[in-house]
């Protein structure tokens, strides 16, 4: 009961000296980071969603929602027996493309040497020119065939275009297929970057990614950072995306909201180490250290912010500069209460 009238008498205001006393800490003004916390998205740099380029059944599936894939995995088999006979169709006229233009080639080089000998007339001669002409031609549309109909076999196997996890599979075993029909979609964990609107009277203050940081598990610096170059007619907001770097990118997930702190600028200020304030319900205060006594303070506290591997808060109003506070609350609060016992 003394021990609980200590603490109710701390709150009122009135003067304990301890028994065993926590660090001073004098207090002066120092710079304060202006900064801005902004919700931003996840979103991964490599998604999207891989389409049919060809027509036909599906024959295999190799592949399922939360499945890693690595670089050119065969994610799906589309039926090819169609696309094999083309491209046979393709290689077997190629080939009588080219026995023509041999054929050809040889009668021009042969009527060639005739004409030059004055034995053979013009007109045959023009005549074995555009033969020769006209098979060297369909040998190259033979090849150009050959070459579509290749890329047609391709098609019927769909890899995977780079490594990341699938997120949705839209077809199934059996299934008819046309081009321009999603198959498998998905996205590489390994790049992700946030994306935010800002405000546009903040917009115009952003220079650089160092006035950036991602608060995720861990504080995280930007790698990169791109504004857009307009404000959205709808909202009046300016998008801006931050790359995360590889070695944060397993401590998140796409879709995943995070808080991105912008920093403006300072302002000079007073504030106190995190752990020198004392949270009592909506009640917030300091123990300041007056001709050998500490009273319990109530002050408003602002915005939270890191300097040197230390949390810091900034103090609105109920400290000034040259006071001395405790800088651990809660051992001040327990010398008190060993105090009065």
């Amino acid at each position: 009961m003394q021990a609980r009238g200590l603490l109710i008498g701390a709150a009122l205001g009135v003067f304990f000296t301890p028994q065993a006393m926590a660090a001073d800490l004098l207090l002066a003004d120092v710079a304060i980071p202006s900064v801005y916390a902004l919700e931003a998205r996840v979103e991964p740099v490599n998604s999207g969603t891989i389409s049919a380029q060809t027509s036909g059944v599906i024959r295999a599936v190799h592949g399922d929602v939360n499945d890693r894939v690595n670089q050119g995995d065969l994610l799906i088999e589309i039926d090819d027996t169609q696309a094999r006979a083309e491209v046979a169709q393709a290689d077997a006229a190629l080939a009588q493309a080219r026995a023509l233009n041999d054929d050809a080639q040889a009668l021009l080089k042969r009527n060639t040497r005739l004409q030059k000998q004055g034995t053979l007339s013009e007109g045959e001669y023009d005549r074995s020119v555009a033969q020769a002409g006209s098979t060297a031609a369909s040998v190259a549309a033979a090849r150009a065939a050959l070459t579509q109909a290749q890329a047609q076999l391709s098609y019927t196997r769909v890899s995977a275009p780079y490594a990341g996890i699938i997120t949705a599979r839209h077809v199934e075993v059996g299934e008819l297929i046309n081009p321009g029909q999603p198959l498998m979609s998905g996205y590489s964990p390994t790049k992700l970057r946030v994306v935010t609107d800002l405000p546009q009277r903040l917009a115009s203050q952003f220079n650089d990614v160092s006035q950036l940081s991602i608060s995720g598990p861990s504080d995280i610096a930007p790698e990169s950072a791109t504004l857009f170059p307009y404000a959205d007619p709808q909202q009046h907001s300016v998008r801006l995306r931050a790359t995360i770097p590889a070695d944060a990118s397993d401590q998140l997930m796409p879709g995943q909201w995070l808080k991105l702190t912008f920093r403006t600028g300072e302002r000079q200020g007073v504030a106190i180490p995190e752990s020198a304030l004392l949270t009592r319900g909506e009640m917030t205060a300091v123990y300041v250290h007056d001709q050998g006594k500490y009273s319990l303070r109530q002050v408003r506290a602002g915005q939270r912010f890191q300097q040197e591997g230390a949390s810091y808060i900034e103090i609105l109003a109920g400290l000034r500069s040259g006071e001395t506070i405790s800088d651990d609350a809660l051992m001040t609060l327990q010398d008190i209460a060993t105090a009065g016992e």
